[in-house]
């Protein structure tokens, strides 16, 4: 009994292993995705600028608001991705534990969250996703699991829907910070970010200003505003 109980385990842990190298790809292909519409993103940030300055609005509201999308998107990649390592590292968790077979219960829970927000932008993510959620069921139908103390599901619930509303938080506030803003910009903000940019990016104060009849405390204003936008960066500021 005692070599059967031994076999099960290992075969147990075997699968487990398994389904971490298909979950570590998984995550890996989310971080690529993510890392695409970031960069895509910046693209379009450029292009709204490059509009603006060329008094383009249409175009650059074309712009905007594909960057807008773009940022739903990859909340939704962020959350997914951040959800799929704390499966991760619960089954890596149980890997190394597997008295701790209890705390595999809420993972399917989370996987079909990923599974539903994913299906309109990654498929071919979802259908990995779905056999490792089946293999998760099964797990939890094996004789290790049978024999373990009754886990209350109402707990584990609650700990997956802590962990959904986490990773939501937590992508949100990431895709803030990665994401820029659309600027929007002023006549004179137009007028001293196309002459930087005329410039190879810098900027004579003096010479600016007489240029443009501008004056040059108004210029330095008008410097702090772009770079606060983040179209700009002020060396020695």
């Amino acid at each position: 009994m005692d070599r059967m109980d031994e076999d099960v385990r290992i075969a147990f842990r075997n699968r487990l292993e398994n389904s971490l190298s298909i979950l570590n790809a998984q995550i890996e292909r989310l971080r690529l995705r993510y890392s695409e519409m970031e960069a895509k993103s910046k693209e379009y940030f450029e292009k709204v600028v490059e509009c603006l300055v060329n008094m383009d609005e249409e175009r650059a509201k074309i712009y905007a608001e594909e960057i807008v999308e773009i940022k739903k998107l990859a909340e939704i990649v962020k959350k997914s991705q951040l959800l799929l390592l704390q499966v991760k590292i619960r089954l890596e968790t149980i890997v190394e534990i597997t008295e701790v077979i209890g705390l595999i219960v809420p993972l399917t829970s989370l996987l079909t969250e990923v599974e539903d927000e994913l299906k309109p932008i990654a498929p071919e993510i979802v259908q990995n996703l779905h056999e490792l959620s089946i293999c998760i069921e099964e797990f939890t139908a094996t004789t290790i699991y049978n024999k373990l103390e009754p886990v209350k599901y109402g707990e584990l619930s609650k700990e997956a829907e802590k962990i959904l509303l986490e990773a939501q938080r937590n992508a949100v506030e990431i895709v803030k910070n990665k994401f820029p803003d659309i600027p929007t910009l002023n006549e004179n903000e137009i007028k001293i970010y196309a002459y930087i940019s005329k410039n190879g990016g810098e900027i004579d104060l003096k010479k600016c200003s007489e240029e443009l009849k501008l004056d040059v405390k108004e210029i330095k204003s008008i410097l702090a505003s772009l770079e606060e936008k983040g179209l700009i960066e002020v060396e020695g500021a």
